[in-house]
């Protein structure tokens, strides 16, 4: 029931973004379209885990969760530390920075130094692998006491759902910075806030 009532919220919630950021104009610039490509797969990955747990498919909603993380992070970068140079070598598939690196650079910035996105990373990086790339975790969780079938928590669908929105709302807000106006960002996240707080 716990899961339901989430999975209701959470399909009203992309609703309650997708109008947020729909009619937004962004610039044309290499800059922006990158990295609102990046935000805006983000996006779709949030609505794919959504309607993966609603038809009990949690392997491939788990392993969905690494790559929401990684799209959202690689377009914060883009967005706001990518270099020429670095924009360059991304388009012809070269750029040679380890994801920590993306991590670091992000973190300088004044409005992202707070450190939750790399302690995210600390904490869940293991289990992200694990379950995007059939490691023990997911593997364990295929496991009942007397068949091989989807074995997750109610708990653990719970954080994954609660994961994927929250980066969903954090990708929206980025596409509306991409507008380039910070009160229209703000404007929109408080928005969303506001929505997902009425939410069970």
């Amino acid at each position: 029931m716990r899961i339901h009532s989430l999975l209701k919220g959470s399909e009203d919630f992309i609703q309650c973004l997708d109008q947020s950021i729909d009619g937004i104009e962004l610039s044309a610039d290499d800059r922006s379209r990158l990295a609102a490509g990046c935000v805006e797969v983000a996006l779709e990955h949030q609505k794919a885990i959504v309607l993966l747990v609603s038809q009990s498919f949690y392997g491939s909603a788990f392993a969905l969760v690494r790559l929401i993380f990684e799209a959202h992070i690689r377009g914060l970068w883009l967005l706001h530390c990518a270099s020429e140079s670095d924009l360059k070598r991304f388009t012809k598939g070269k750029l040679d920075k380890s994801f920590d690196s993306l991590l670091k650079e992000i973190e300088k910035l004044e409005r992202y130094n707070f450190g939750v996105l790399s302690r995210v990373k600390t904490s869940s990086w293991s289990a992200m692998n694990s379950y995007t790339h059939s490691g023990y975790l997911q593997v364990l969780r295929r496991n009942s006491a007397e068949t091989i079938e989807p074995n997750y928590a109610e708990d653990e669908i719970v954080e994954v759902l609660n994961f994927a929105n929250a980066v969903g709302l954090l990708s929206a807000v980025e596409i509306a910075l991409l507008s380039g106006s910070a009160e229209l960002a703000n404007s929109r996240l408080d928005k969303a806030k506001a929505f997902w707080q009425t939410e069970p």
